[in-house]
């Protein structure tokens, strides 16, 4: 269980480091306590949809578009 925590907190670290905005060069926020809240932010990464990572919800239906837009 640690190390799956571990897994989701290195990807969550690698995601937020590549989602950076081309206006202000600030990382974008792709991890989320609630799902709503996943959701209205995937549209900034080029998706739609959520999914859960542990305890948070990410944007993005599924973990591979989330990795692949990267907010480009």
């Amino acid at each position: 269980m640690v190390s799956l925590r571990l897994m989701i907190s290195a990807c969550a670290l690698v995601l937020l480091g590549a989602a950076v905005n081309a206006q202000n060069d600030q990382p974008k926020q792709a991890m989320f306590k609630t799902e709503a809240e996943a959701q209205a932010a995937a549209p900034g990464f080029g998706c739609e949809g959520s999914h859960r990572m542990g305890e948070m919800w990410m944007v993005c239906a599924n973990h591979t578009d989330a990795n692949s837009h990267h907010g480009h």
